[in-house]
């Protein structure tokens, strides 16, 4: 009887850490997944400033052409009164 009963007590520490194994693998399984949804959001965040940063790209590249035509015409403007006084001033 003792023999069943040691036998018994062996299966039962076994179970025991068998139990604290699974309850263990559990949380690091929750770990795991919270740790995947953070990720998610990052992702989603890095798409999402990837997708501005993009449009602002575009309207800095608009805007630049503008501005160098809007500076061209301020240059030739400026070489054309330039001109003029010259020409006034020689007479």
């Amino acid at each position: 009887m003792q023999d069943i009963s040691d036998r018994l007590d062996r299966i039962d520490v076994k179970l025991d850490k068998l139990s604290e194994a699974v309850s263990q693998l559990a949380r690091i399984e929750e770990r795991i997944a919270h740790q995947t949804e953070g990720m998610n959001q990052l992702d989603s965040r890095l798409n999402d400033m990837e997708t501005r940063i993009r449009a602002l790209e575009l309207q800095s590249s608009s805007r630049g052409i503008i501005i160098a035509h809007i500076e061209r015409f301020g240059w030739i403007l400026v070489t054309s009164l330039v001109g003029v006084g010259a020409y006034l001033l020689k007479e």
